[in-house]
């Protein structure tokens, strides 16, 4: 913690009472928050409001719990241990005061009970903001709750790894529909709506399912206050930011291709000590026997990861090069050869959901242009 903010908290203790302790419970355990590098939270005092994050690579949530009349101006890491153990021991009637220890720790003080943590490592990380809202959608918070989790629910049975692919939101002509796509785990895709307040239209892939942890366990009535707002960025723009009563919680734009295929891609080339070069989430480039391979992923119904290379460069297109590459494509089995911007390529199609199989693809690819490369100079 710097000297202005260990300052600042210092010189304004917060009074914090049971509600509040119990709701950054419930956000906490609602995002599965760890106490790692995955993981960021931390209290901000500024301009008269209390505000906690809880941040992650996936979203940056804020939860105000008074948006008035505090005191101070300053910024202090919390963990996710403390938000669960302040719940064990506080009690409805008595706030808990939450102060500076010393100048590495933190202090949660009740009549009885005393809490104290050393100050955790402090690194917000980047805080994700639109450039700017072209298009919003207002719904009842209750109603959408229930429909993210039927968004999400998974194929009853199947086992997968993680939460599952990532939500396609659409908004549009009065209704806000969220779709998953569950082909990598040999089932179907799967599409629910919700009438919507909608102004503009917009297609996009986003974390926001976890919006339905955040609003489950609360009671939801259909007060106006119990709406929530969506307010998306333009097409080329950060992501998404979903407002409700109290909380914010803004995420990226997601390439679903890119989170799943990607990082199996680079997983298992470094599995098989494959060093490789990125070029952004979906393609790697490296060498295999001295021959330059590139691997990109691609998605569809039947995701890909296309291995390619170049034979040679610097030769036109003729009737009897397209020949020989008929010739070519109908002698190997799983590979394919054309022309394109005055070189000849060779290409083979990896299923994704063999990409175990990328390494031994890859050496066939480049066994093959290997043998492939002399013939070429008399093309």
């Amino acid at each position: 913690m710097s000297p202005g903010n260990r300052d600042g908290f210092a010189e304004n203790p917060q009074e914090i009472p049971f509600d509040e302790w119990w709701r950054l419970w419930h956000f906490v355990n609602a995002f599965e928050a760890k106490d790692n590098g995955w993981f960021r939270m931390w209290l901000e005092v500024a301009g008269g409001r209390r505000v906690w994050h809880i941040a992650s690579s996936r979203f940056h949530f804020e939860y105000v719990a008074v948006d008035s009349g505090v005191a101070g101006s300053f910024r202090v890491p919390f963990t996710a241990r403390a938000a669960n153990a302040v719940t064990d021991v506080a009690k409805s009637a008595t706030d808990g005061k939450f102060s500076l220890g010393d100048d590495d720790s933190f202090v949660i003080t009740f009549p009885d009970v005393t809490l104290a943590y050393d100050v955790p490592n402090f690194e917000p990380g980047r805080v994700f903001e639109l450039d700017s809202v072209e298009c919003t959608a207002k719904v009842s918070g209750a109603r959408l709750a229930d429909i993210l989790d039927a968004a999400r629910t998974p194929p009853i049975g199947v086992d997968f790894p993680g939460y599952g692919p990532p939500l396609w939101c659409v908004v549009e002509n009065g209704r806000i529909a969220f779709h998953s796509d569950w082909s990598g785990h040999a089932q179907g895709r799967a599409t629910v709506s919700l009438s919507a307040e909608t102004n503009g239209t917009a297609s996009f892939h986003s974390a926001v399912s976890i919006v339905a942890r955040v609003l489950r366990d609360f009671t939801m009535s259909d007060d106006a206050d119990d709406t929530v707002e969506f307010h998306i960025d333009g097409p080329n723009g950060n992501g998404c930011r979903v407002v409700g009563n109290g909380w914010t919680l803004t995420c990226p734009f997601i390439d679903p291709v890119a989170l799943e295929w990607g990082g199996a891609m680079r997983r298992e080339l470094l599995n098989a000590g494959i060093d490789f070069m990125r070029d952004g989430d979906r393609a790697v480039e490296f060498l295999v026997d001295l021959v330059q391979v590139r691997a990109e992923v691609h998605g569809g119904r039947h995701p890909i990861c296309r291995l390619s290379s170049t034979i040679t460069r610097g030769i036109e297109c003729s009737d009897f090069l397209l020949g020989e590459l008929n010739d070519w494509n109908k002698g190997h089995a799983g590979a394919k050869f054309w022309w394109e911007n005055d070189k000849v390529v060779a290409v083979i199609d990896l299923d994704c959901n063999h990409m175990a199989d990328i390494a031994g693809e890859a050496g066939r690819l480049a066994f093959i242009v290997g043998c492939l490369a002399p013939a070429t100079s008399s093309l």
